[in-house]
């Protein structure tokens, strides 16, 4: 693994995906704000609500603190852009919090964002009908700071509580 500092891995990198109101974006584009990403599906059937639950939960704890109030916004891309379109994306986001971005593209495209963040995925057939199928991946938040550089990565393991209080350090120590 390349390091850029002692301890931080070279996580990250430029990607190109469409957002869930079918406008191409660019990791550029969010370049001045604090970002969390999660990679995952919306036909997952259990860890990605967990997961979005633990998001709402970060984003209410942040929300709480005036000096990270609404300063981090939660980006899901999609690791299964064939059913997850941008209006499916924006169905399923607006159950979780408001600020929510849904991303998505070719399967190229998010393939290509998977693995700068070296996101694990693989795809399992269920039955004959090919949009039968679930999809095995890495559980992870990435934390992603204005100027566009990989901060730090929140594994299952860490609290909400913990991720929040990791978030706002990170914030408040950014220079």
């Amino acid at each position: 693994v390349v390091q850029d500092s002692a301890g931080r891995p070279a996580l990250g990198g430029p990607w190109r995906l469409m957002d869930h109101h079918a406008k191409y974006v660019t990791d550029r584009d969010f370049l001045g704000q604090w970002q969390l990403l999660y990679f995952g599906f919306t036909y997952c059937p259990d860890i990605c609500p967990n997961e979005l639950i633990r998001i709402r939960e970060i984003l209410e704890g942040l929300d709480k603190d005036p000096a990270t109030k609404e300063k981090v916004l939660p980006l899901f891309i999609t690791i299964d852009p064939k059913r997850d379109g941008p209006a499916q994306l924006k169905s399923y986001l607006s159950d979780w919090h408001p600020r929510l971005v849904g991303l998505t593209g070719q399967q190229e495209e998010c393939d290509a964002a998977a693995k700068a963040f070296r996101v694990y995925w693989s795809k399992s057939q269920l039955g004959p009908d090919p949009m039968d199928y679930l999809i095995d991946h890495s559980v992870m938040f990435y934390l992603v700071d204005p100027k566009g550089g990989f901060v730090d990565y929140y594994a299952p393991n860490a609290s909400t509580d913990q991720i929040t209080e990791r978030i706002q350090k990170a914030i408040r120590d950014f220079k």
